[in-house]
């Protein structure tokens, strides 16, 4: 149960409108199209607020998934929990989740190296090694 005030709620309240079954934020919204409000001495994303309001905790390491795919809804019942991985990988048109999938290089050589968390092929490693290291020996810099 939230321990808002009346007033923190009709003010809240008064910033949205419905449209379907999302409950759509009409006040500021940041550069990415999230709504912001300052709430208790602090700016903070709407939805946060939204799910402050309706008494759920957002859990330790977890951010707040939009399942309607619109960043201004503030219904909670569209909200759900994913870790940064799992929400990264949910939306299909991020670098990062893109990247993760491929498993072959731009010549179609598989991904067989490894450098920490960087995926290499040795293929194409080995072939650059030596461009450079021939580079650098016609320069002077390297010397056998």
């Amino acid at each position: 149960m939230s321990i808002a005030t009346q007033k923190e709620i009709d003010r809240f309240s008064s910033y949205c409108v419905k449209d379907g079954d999302c409950i759509i934020w009409r006040g500021h919204k940041d550069k990415d199209g999230y709504g912001i409000i300052t709430f208790r001495r602090g700016t903070r994303k709407a939805h946060r607020v939204a799910l402050f309001l309706a008494g759920i905790a957002i859990p330790e390491g977890m951010v707040v998934n939009h399942s309607c795919r619109r960043r201004d809804c503030v219904n909670p019942q569209h909200l759900n929990f994913l870790s940064p991985s799992e929400n990264s990988k949910k939306d299909s048109a991020s670098l990062g989740y893109i990247n993760s999938q491929k498993r072959f290089c731009k010549q179609g050589h598989p991904f067989d190296k490894f450098y920490g968390r960087q995926r290499y092929c040795s293929i194409c490693e080995n072939a650059k090694s030596k461009r450079l290291r021939a580079k650098w020996k016609a320069e002077g810099i390297f010397k056998i």
